[in-house]
């Protein structure tokens, strides 16, 4: 591989470590502004009980965080690209537009908290339910964009002529977050869905970005150095 490639591909090698960097952040934001030993059985009263400071801290650690996983989805299609799947630029951009729209649904809920923590008075709580109505369009859009791309990865992945293990098919973030929703739905380990409930959609990323880069580390030199060169 020539100079150039080499630096290359360990810009792509620092990509993928900033995309663990970035679903680390999601995670640390949604866990310090959610999360209850507890269990979520009231969030109004888990929220209300929560210190301000762990509120303020998680929503701008999401913030921060959820922009950034785009760095992930970059690095997840230039290697599908790289490996003849079609449509790769189409579901970077559409992973874009989904995590603008996940960052507008964690704004607005950080918002629907804050107001929780004002009191319990019915204008208080006009207000919250107003917030959470909001979040209806963004995160349904979050969530279309999130399925659509998620179900194009497991299809290109499953095929076997990636650069990716069939395995990891499985590990795509929607099933991820699907088994999570699962496990909180039927009770399942409750201390453990404790903690995982909070970050049900970004602990998912986490996951799969970390897999990722390990995969991609030493995988094929060339053929990413090529997918770089030609983006």
């Amino acid at each position: 591989m020539s100079i150039k490639g080499w630096t290359q591909h360990r810009v792509f090698r620092i990509a993928g470590i900033a995309s663990v960097g970035a679903a680390l952040l999601a995670v640390a934001g949604d866990e310090l502004s959610q999360y209850s030993p507890q269990g979520y059985a009231s969030l109004a009263d888990i929220e209300r009980a929560l210190p301000f400071w762990r509120l303020l801290t998680g929503e701008m650690l999401g913030v921060l965080g959820i922009p950034l996983c785009l760095i992930g989805y970059w690095c997840v299609c230039q290697a599908l690209r790289r490996s003849g799947v079609k449509g790769a630029r189409v579901m970077f951009w559409l992973s874009a537009y989904g995590l603008v729209m996940g960052v507008v649904s964690h704004a607005i809920i950080s918002s629907a908290y804050t107001t929780m923590q004002v009191g319990n008075a019915p204008a208080i709580t006009s207000a919250t339910n107003n917030l959470r109505n909001a979040v209806y369009l963004p995160g349904g859009l979050f969530l279309i964009s999130y399925l659509i791309v998620s179900a194009w990865y497991f299809v290109a992945v499953i095929s076997g002529r990636t650069l990716y293990p069939r395995w990891m098919a499985l590990a795509n973030p929607f099933l991820l977050s699907l088994l999570i929703a699962l496990l909180n739905a039927a009770n399942v380990l409750p201390s453990v869905v404790n903690i995982l409930w909070p970050a049900w959609l970004s602990i998912p990323h986490l996951i799969f970005f970390t897999l990722s880069a390990l995969v991609l580390w030493n995988s094929e030199k060339p053929l990413i150095y090529q997918a770089l060169k030609t983006s």
